[in-house]
């Protein structure tokens, strides 16, 4: 990769610290070991062959790998860790980061914390992939071999109706002849969930929207003309921000979902364990001042 970034051999030794003759020697043996030439050496400055154009496209990903392994090798040998990636469900992100960052950065000693936000399908390959340590998800996929899985809570899906809505709750067909159903895309966990829910109760509703985000499905919500059904979790932005909005129990059979720290075997220590607790008492103090009345109580786990 240095021959090719800087298409010498020369200014390849220059940059990697050692002489001509090593890298050229380096050259030679990788060649030797893939069976192939890498570089046509009649043309200056020197070229890719159709192998070395192959090798290129993959050897950045290669040697990226080989660095994300060296770090984590070293997470594992440091005694306090350097840093700490954690996947948070986008619905709670905005919640939970500035008390995540306190607890990890002064009561953990982790010198930096680094965020992101998805949806729960997304937190799977981040963690099989390494760009995250824990995710605070709620996806459902993780009963395998080489995680572990830290409940943190458990949460009712309610009926989410505009403020201003005065009809029935009691009966969904004679709500749903008034406001239609807003919803999450099937391809989300939540959308997939809600429906599975509904075939189960052979209830079919009518809809008009669907989105990938719960501030896209709660502002569906707020033109008065929809209905949707989420969980406290999906609604603290909403709230936060001042949407007004009426919950109410579902007029059928409930369900509810399960917010849960998750981790790979074998690593980090309590640190998951740290971070769900942490989770739980920040969404605790959230819903207990964003939703005091909940016609379904949320049961914590930590």
């Amino acid at each position: 990769m240095a021959v090719v970034e800087t298409g010498q051999v020369t200014g390849a030794a220059r940059a990697l610290g050692i002489t001509q003759s090593a890298a050229s020697q380096h050259l030679r043996t990788l060649e030797a070991g893939l069976g192939c030439t890498l570089f046509d050496r009649a043309r200056r400055p020197m070229a890719l062959t159709h192998a070395g154009r192959i090798l290129s496209r993959r050897a950045f990903r290669v040697l990226s790998e080989v660095e994300d392994l060296k770090s984590d090798l070293r997470h594992l040998q440091s005694t306090s860790l350097p840093i700490l990636r954690i996947a948070l469900l986008a619905s709670i992100a905005t919640s939970l980061t500035p008390g995540l960052y306190a607890h990890v950065t002064q009561d953990m000693g982790v010198p930096e914390l680094v965020l992101s936000a998805g949806l729960a399908s997304d937190h799977h390959n981040a963690l099989m992939t390494r760009r995250a340590d824990v995710a605070v998800t709620s996806e459902p996929l993780f009963d395998m071999a080489g995680f572990r899985s830290i409940p943190i809570l458990e949460e009712p899906y309610l009926l989410v109706l505009p403020s201003e809505y005065d009809g029935p709750t009691e009966d969904v067909e004679a709500l749903a002849a008034r406001l239609t159903l807003v919803r999450f895309g099937a391809e989300t966990p939540v959308g997939r969930r809600t429906e599975q829910h509904l075939q189960r109760c052979r209830i079919d509703l009518r809809r008009s929207m669907e989105a990938d985000r719960a501030s896209m499905v709660v502002a569906g919500v707020i033109t008065g003309r929809c209905f949707a059904i989420l969980t406290p979790s999906l609604l603290i932005d909403a709230v936060a921000e001042g949407m007004a909005l009426r919950v109410a129990p579902l007029p059928f059979p409930g369900f509810r979902r399960t917010i849960r720290a998750i981790a790979r075997e074998g690593e980090l220590g309590d640190i998951p364990e740290q971070v769900a607790a942490c989770s739980a008492a920040l969404l605790r103090a959230q819903f207990e001042t964003r939703f005091p009345d909940l016609p379904e109580p949320v049961l914590y786990h930590r």
